[in-house]
């Protein structure tokens, strides 16, 4: 080991073991943020009317900061060694489902933080300390980086089985009586160095169609964090955001805004889809086409893009398919198409799931 990976091991251990003995009185800045993120969404879930348009600022250095102002794929969170372990919260999420500490040693293993559809697509390369491999979400993609890095992979499903909703049974049944049957809109989104468009008119129009069609009395309309904040959206309808991606509570949000929903509607092919079905929330396609723009990525990037959407594209028509099927058939030829990349049919085990994450 190199001079420098043998300090940053040693500097992890030495972390780890100051927060495992330690507990919540080492650390502070770290459970001062999840206490700063969890205002936030509180504020949002708690108000009346309900407010779920989140806002996008990061919490770092003490105080919320503008997410425009920093490099690509930033996170001021430190709990983990690898930065996208926080992305979404997915690292607190196992935690709290294996009856870990949310701030604790850090984690032996790589969380793939999002779907990749192609084999040829990646995020992290391996560590050396990710002693357990990669936890991903579906069996296809685990078998890939098997086979692709000689390393232990791990299919646990989708990640939203692992949030909670940010309100109680009762509260979630309330709002559901005020809103009545509710269509919540997810479309294609810009990430980082990634653009896409679309004609925002012709999603309106979609939209309004699929909720005069199918009896949707309310939508709410969800858009990333990095969508313009003023959107013309017609009267009436909710606007919702569930912050930068670096909120540890993402999930929680997205959770929760599922099960206030009757339906899903999106014109992608991506991770929202999989987590709408988790949660036998029906789907919709929106027929309004996404332009990519891959600009500003690196040629042998941008080929693994194009990659990646070739063939989310395919999957886009064959679900395509599957929605105008029968209700019943609908339901069983949705999972089989989702099951390989979502992980549909796994059932994680929460002590077997602390026993990995604490090699």
């Amino acid at each position: 080991m190199k001079p420098i990976g043998l300090r940053e091991e040693l500097r992890w251990r030495a972390i780890g073991l100051g927060r495992k003995i330690l507990g919540q009185r080492i650390a502070r800045s770290e459970w001062n943020a999840l206490c700063a993120w969890r205002g936030l969404v509180h504020q949002a879930y708690q108000a009346k009317p309900l407010q779920p348009n989140l806002c996008s600022d990061l919490w770092h250095q003490g105080t919320f900061k503008d997410p425009r102002c920093t490099k690509a794929f930033f996170t001021p969170n430190r709990r983990e060694r690898e930065a996208s372990s926080h992305h979404y919260g997915h690292d607190l999420q196992l935690k709290r489902f294996a009856g870990l500490p949310l701030v604790g040693p850090p984690l032996p293993v790589l969380l793939e933080h999002g779907l990749k559809v192609a084999r040829s697509s990646r995020f992290e390369l391996p560590k050396s300390w990710a002693r357990s491999g990669y936890l991903c979400m579906g069996a296809l993609r685990a078998q890939w980086l098997r086979e692709e890095h000689g390393v232990p992979a791990h299919a646990i499903g989708p990640w939203i089985r692992f949030a909670q909703p940010l309100l109680t049974a009762d509260q979630i049944e309330a709002q559901r009586q005020l809103w009545g049957k509710t269509l919540l809109v997810v479309l294609a989104h810009s990430w980082d160095q990634v653009a896409r468009s679309m004609d925002f008119d012709a999603c309106i129009s979609a939209v309004k169609k699929i909720a005069q069609e199918e009896n949707y009395q309310q939508v709410v309309w969800l858009r990333h964090w990095k969508d313009p904040e003023k959107l013309p959206l017609p009267e009436g309808w909710v606007k919702a955001c569930n912050g930068h991606r670096s909120n540890p509570w993402f999930l929680d949000a997205m959770r929760t805004l599922l099960e206030l929903s009757d339906g899903l509607a999106s014109n992608a092919f991506g991770t929202h889809l999989g987590y709408g079905a988790a949660l036998n929330t029906r789907l919709h396609w929106v027929d309004v086409e996404t332009i990519q723009h891959l600009q500003q990525l690196s040629p042998e990037k941008a080929r693994e893009e194009e990659a990646e959407w070739a063939e989310r594209q395919r999957l886009s028509q064959e679900l395509r398919q599957a929605l105008t099927l029968p209700a019943e058939l609908q339901a069983t030829t949705v999972n089989a198409l989702l099951d390989p990349y979502w992980g549909l049919s796994e059932e994680p085990d929460a002590k077997a799931m602390a026993r990995l994450l604490s090699r």
